[in-house]
């Protein structure tokens, strides 16, 4: 039987008394209570990274759909067959049951364990910040999503929300956070910084990471509301979005127990599974344009670099492995990155939003961070860069083309991100240059609901099903923001 995760969580991470079944009306009475704020929050902040950072199929298979992996042996999710492992349900009930329950949870009770008010509000604002990110990445796997009602214990079956309208909410939350953030004095989770494991406490940082989601989410809405997408853009950059490197937000894996070591070297070493081999076309693409990181992506396998045919079941040892550095239990997970801000402000550009520079500048800048971020230098970098096939003004096709295939290779272990940049710019065109063996239909534009809504949640299932376009729940529909 296929082991669809690895990631073992401390003891202390499972005291939450608020990790809700959204469709189960059964307390437990034996969970814990009156759980410290700062536990809370760690546990939230450490599932919402691990969750994100995951190899599961079982829950996270956008590796495999965005080919930036594919599979050896099962091969359901290379054939966009979801039926077999239901990652459907189960990147559902991880980013509700267990990062956004005891995110809300550690936001009431900072202001029961917090001395300082204003410490306990800029607490709770960070985690506010960590709800949004979930939230966008629930809203944008599947459309209408329960939002209003979701996290309240006295509605069990909640109502779906329009995706549009809690898109402008949640934009609306990043504002009243940068704003609050910006102009407090009194610190964040003071005595406690510790709790935060992925800026410890900086709120400086914090501001920054808020702007770079609203950043995020203004670019992937420019293609149907332009002037909001404008406005939304230019109010990140003037905020302060990230400016290198050393801005990524990245959580530290601790590898002595695997309970919090990388989820990644979970699935691939701990567990002694091969289930997974890098997927041909990223090869391909990186090794006819000498991108420098193909050895620090990939293993040799016979003299050369080679990966596996999506949607055929390829075995293991007959082609590249990945490379060594993303299978140590140390290695970091990761949110955002300033790789992925430069791309973005690239495309403001292309599309006549204000942010300075040029499309090429930034674009440069894109691709330089991710090379130096994988260990190249910035003399690769800018070799790389002058080839013809690379260089922004002389590489080929629409500037969507030029971006979509440098970020799809910049996203490597970007998982959900490498997936929703394929559906927002079409490049890598996956149904033209590499369909799946035996696929079952089309590139998947979302996921749909968990099969248990419709028969625990009907009403308001039927009622989010019909809101999509065909009014069926199929992962061609596509959702406000696609084009």
């Amino acid at each position: 039987m296929k082991k669809l995760s690895f990631i073992l969580i401390a003891f202390y991470m499972l005291l939450s008394a608020c990790n809700k079944d959204l469709t189960s009306l059964n307390v437990n009475t034996k969970a814990a209570t009156n759980v410290p704020s700062k536990t809370l929050f760690t546990a939230g902040e450490k599932r919402l990274v691990d969750y994100f950072t995951s190899t599961s199929v079982g829950s996270a298979p956008f590796r495999v759909l965005s080919q930036e992996w594919t599979e050896n042996s099962y091969v359901y999710e290379a054939q966009y067959n979801f039926s077999a492992y239901q990652a459907q349900s189960g990147w559902w009930n991880n980013l509700y049951e267990l990062t956004l329950a005891n995110l809300q949870a550690a936001k009431t009770q900072f202001f029961s364990d917090v001395a300082d008010p204003e410490v306990a509000t800029n607490d709770a604002r960070i985690a506010d910040i960590l709800e949004v990110f979930t939230y966008d990445l629930l809203l944008n796997t599947y459309g209408n999503i329960p939002y209003s009602e979701s996290l309240n214990n006295t509605i069990p079956f909640p109502k779906y929300d329009d995706a549009k309208t809690v898109y402008t909410d949640l934009l609306h939350r990043l504002d009243t956070c940068i704003t609050g953030l910006s102009s407090t004095t009194a610190g964040a989770f003071v005595g406690s910084e510790g709790a935060d494991l992925i800026y410890g406490a900086d709120i400086h940082q914090w501001i920054k990471f808020a702007a770079t989601l609203e950043l995020k989410m203004g670019v992937r809405i420019a293609g149907v509301d332009a002037s909001t997408a404008s406005a939304v853009v230019t109010k990140a950059v003037a905020t302060g979005v990230f400016a290198s490197n050393a801005d990524n937000a990245s959580l530290p894996y601790d590898p002595s127990s695997p309970a919090n070591s990388n989820p990644i070297w979970n699935a691939l070493v701990y567990s002694g599974r091969h289930d997974f081999v890098p997927a041909d076309l990223l090869v391909r693409t990186m090794v006819q344009w000498n991108d420098p990181r193909v050895p620090l992506y990939f293993t040799m396998y016979n003299g050369g670099y080679s990966g596996g045919t999506p949607g055929l079941a390829n075995g293991y040892g007959k082609y590249s492995d990945f490379t060594p550095v993303i299978q140590t239990a140390d290695y970091p997970g990761v949110l955002l990155t300033y790789s992925q801000t430069e791309f973005w402000l690239a495309e403001a550009v292309e599309r006549g939003i204000a942010v300075g520079g040029t499309a090429q500048s930034h674009y440069n800048n894109a691709i330089t961070a991710s090379i130096e971020f994988w260990g190249g230098s910035a003399a690769s970098a800018s070799t790389y860069l002058a080839q013809p096939a690379v260089d922004y003004t002389t590489a080929t096709g629409s500037w969507q083309q030029k971006l979509g295939y440098q970020e799809w290779i910049a996203n490597y272990n970007m998982n959900w991100d490498s997936w929703t940049d394929i559906r927002r710019l079409g490049y890598p065109d996956l149904n033209v240059v590499s369909p799946p063996v035996a696929a079952h239909g089309s590139f998947p534009l979302r996921l749909t609901y968990p099969t248990n809504e419709s028969g625990s949640n009907p009403t308001n299932w039927q009622a989010a099903v019909t809101a999509l376009p065909g009014g069926q729940d199929v992962v061609s529909a596509k959702l406000f923001w696609e084009p």
